[in-house]
């Protein structure tokens, strides 16, 4: 029987290049993180070892998706019972939209394997005082890193670069100001030439689940009390069902998932690390209403995922004006801004467009299902809507 195998992660002898090896059958696959910086022989060892082994495992999900091979053996470390149950969960629940999407029935296919692991002991551990935060590119992060700074929170800001630089998050640095450490993700290029190969699944991964442990491991080597995401309420509300759960394009940036995530990291890795998000119970609207106290980001924003495709990547533009994340972001900005403001910012009218008339219809929940990607409720999106109605500054000819 063919076997997904988590095979081997190390460290090279610069400390700045981290290796995950993983073999899915005959296939070898090998991921790279590449840090900006040597980090200290102070670093708990177990501690980083845990760490390590861990992000082994979440990295390892885009591979495994590749076959859904149902046998998979560890070889880099071992799990207990009560840990196995948080990763079927991470391959399960955040891998919802995948299974949805490819029609794989997903019902008893992810068992990690355990056994009775004797944990180390906890050892004591202190941080500097100050944050480590994501920095996204899009309207959230920017509200978060601008809360840290008026409560006087020293923080640093953290990208991490997967497979090409990102120019838009570098102009909303300079315009912020925002410091920040930058780590370059980059995937085996065999995972990237196969994307659209029939022979391999492809899809959507929970990739704030990923992010969340090279946040955590970053946080920890480079001395920092916490690492900050800017994950919002809207983020529970799931996009369909299948097999009796919830699907849940955004189920990584969730409770659900952040809870089970600090249980974990504070169980299995060390109850003095911090991960956590000031908006979580903030709605998008209270974020954009936020947001815009701010003009110097506007010119530079941008939550178009486009921006960070490795494929099909915008250029000279910040909005595609197209994805329904781009048709929830105007609905929210033109819920607060001047027309021609926001009509700059998208460099189109996206509510003058016939195209987009289906696509806005499910966002306000009049259509066939909530979109795959990062937007807010069906309640947020009519509120918007309401909003725009009543400030009259657009012509809304079309039926939405």
């Amino acid at each position: 029987m063919k076997s997904f195998l988590f095979d081997s992660y190390s460290v090279d002898t610069t400390k700045t290049v981290l290796s995950f090896v993983y073999q899915a059958g005959t296939d070898r696959f090998e991921e790279k993180l590449f840090l900006p910086k040597p980090f200290s022989d102070s670093v708990e060892s177990t501690v980083l070892d845990a760490l390590l082994f861990n992000l082994h495992l979440a990295l390892g999900i885009s591979y495994w998706k590749m076959k859904c091979l149902k046998n998979i053996e560890i070889k880099s470390g071992k799990l207990n019972k009560e840990q196995a149950v948080f990763w079927n969960l991470i391959y399960t629940k955040g891998l919802g939209e995948f299974y949805y999407r490819n029609k794989i029935d997903f019902r008893n296919l992810v068992k990690f394997p355990y056994s009775d692991v004797t944990l180390p002991l906890q050892t004591e551990m202190s941080f500097s005082k100050r944050e480590l935060v994501g920095i996204g590119g899009g309207k959230d992060s920017v509200v978060t890193w601008e809360r840290l700074k008026k409560e006087k929170v020293s923080a640093m800001g953290l990208i991490i670069e997967t497979q090409k630089k990102y120019k838009t998050i570098n102009k909303l640095l300079l315009v912020g100001n925002i410091p920040a450490i930058k780590i370059r993700r980059e995937m085996d290029i065999k995972l990237v030439d196969q994307k659209n190969n029939a022979l391999f699944h492809n899809g959507h991964v929970p990739i704030s689940m990923i992010y969340a442990w090279i946040g955590v491991l970053s946080a920890v080597i480079y001395d920092y009390r916490a690492f900050v995401v800017s994950n919002e309420k809207s983020a529970d509300e799931g996009n369909t069902e299948m097999c009796g759960i919830s699907i849940n394009h955004q189920w990584s940036k969730s409770k659900e998932f952040e809870e089970a995530f600090v249980q974990y990291i504070h169980t299995f890795v060390s109850p003095h690390i911090s991960y956590y998000s000031p908006l979580r119970n903030m709605t998008e609207l209270e974020i954009v209403k936020e947001f815009i106290s701010y003009p110097q980001y506007r010119t530079v924003v941008s939550s178009c995922n486009r921006n960070f495709s490795i494929t099909h990547t915008l250029h000279n533009i910040r909005w595609c004006g197209k994805c329904p994340k781009c048709a929830f972001s105007f609905l929210l900005f033109a819920a607060y801004l001047p027309r021609n403001e926001v009509l700059t910012m998208f460099n189109t009218n996206m509510l003058d467009d016939p195209s987009l008339v289906s696509l806005f219809r499910d966002l306000l929940g009049r259509g066939s299902m909530k979109p795959f990607d990062c937007v807010g409720t069906f309640a947020e999106a009519r509120q918007a809507m309401k909003m725009i109605q009543k400030r009259g500054e657009f012509n809304l000819k079309l039926h939405i």
